[in-house]
């Protein structure tokens, strides 16, 4: 998978946002593919890869354990025994991006509606 260059978020987020749904399938504990595996599945450098990365540590869906890689997070506060509370999270983050992206999209088309009719 590599990332769009005509999509108007930057390439971490773009990243981010493409491992969520996979993070929130797995089991927590699960290993993640390393930097330099998700940096050429994605196409982009490393530093991307990592910093795609540190996002999902930001929302709570990874964790970083040093010299041995990111997995997905293992506890959450107020995460029930079901893990529903925490899926639940989840999905709700994966529906706001969803309307981040949308949104993204029709910003992209107005703006480009506008340079357009400036032209003229």
């Amino acid at each position: 998978m590599t990332i769009a260059d005509d999509d108007p978020r930057p390439k971490k987020v773009q990243i981010a946002d493409a491992l969520r749904p996979e993070i929130a399938e797995l089991p927590k504990g699960r290993k993640l593919a390393s930097v330099r595996d998700l940096a050429d599945r994605f196409g982009v450098t490393p530093v991307t890869a990592g910093s795609a990365l540190q996002i999902l540590i930001e929302e709570g869906l990874i964790e970083s354990v040093p010299t041995r890689g990111y997995f997905v997070q293992t506890s959450t506060v107020g995460d029930d025994e079901g893990g529903s509370t925490n899926r639940a999270s989840r999905d709700e983050i994966t529906a706001i991006h969803s309307e981040i992206r949308q949104l993204a999209a029709r910003v992209a088309e107005l703006e480009k509606r506008a340079d357009h009719t400036s032209s003229l």
